[in-house]
């Protein structure tokens, strides 16, 4: 399954932005570059 935020294939992609902060691995670091640039895009 794709993550919908970092589009990483992972087993259980993070379905909100709670859930995203939660992550542990590198999986998060991804999510927190795809979270940063969703706030850009919606605030710039």
């Amino acid at each position: 399954m794709l993550c919908l935020f970092c589009q990483k294939n992972v087993d259980e992609p993070c379905h909100d932005t709670v859930e995203m902060q939660r992550r542990g691995s590198d999986h998060i670091e991804q999510c927190e570059k795809a979270l940063k640039s969703l706030q850009g895009m919606m605030c710039g």
